[in-house]
């Protein structure tokens, strides 16, 4: 758990499959969850719950990233794509958007990025289709002053 002593913490793509679990763990942890979505109205809370807040941000819109980073002390991507449609592409989301992340993070003073990959994007992996696809076409992510870790 991220040791940012109970503060706001913001969880991009928070209505998703991990994403709802990651933000059930830190509130359950005492933390203020921003829950950030292009889906807002997917967040699920039978109960209003005062440290649930929810944000729509797109990851490719720095005007509502930077609004959705604005005062929190750590941030979680969790934004995946499984599948490409039009402009919306595994590069698209995966290294730009997390590029955009990082930069928006760096520029909100944000402590603590973690960002979580769906894709595999280990050259050596035998995953799936979409890492091959973004392997393929040389997708990286440019080097953040955030610590990595697999």
């Amino acid at each position: 758990m991220l040791s940012l002593r109970n503060g706001l913490i913001c969880v991009l793509g928070g209505t998703g499959f991990l994403g709802r679990r990651i933000v059930r763990r830190l509130r359950d942890h005492g933390h203020t969850v921003r829950i950030a979505s292009r889906h807002p109205q997917r967040t699920r809370s039978p109960i209003t719950d005062e440290r649930l807040q929810s944000i729509r941000t797109d990851i490719g819109d720095e005007t509502s990233l930077a609004a959705a980073l604005t005062g929190t002390q750590g941030v979680v991507n969790a934004v995946s794509l499984y599948v490409e449609r039009g402009n919306t592409t595994f590069r698209s989301v995966h290294v730009e958007g997390a590029a955009r992340v990082a930069r928006q993070a760096r520029r909100g003073g944000v402590e603590r990025l973690i960002h979580v990959s769906g894709i595999g994007a280990d050259p050596g992996s035998d995953s799936s289709p979409m890492r091959r696809s973004c392997v393929r076409r040389s997708c990286s992510v440019p080097t953040t002053p955030f610590s990595t870790r697999r």
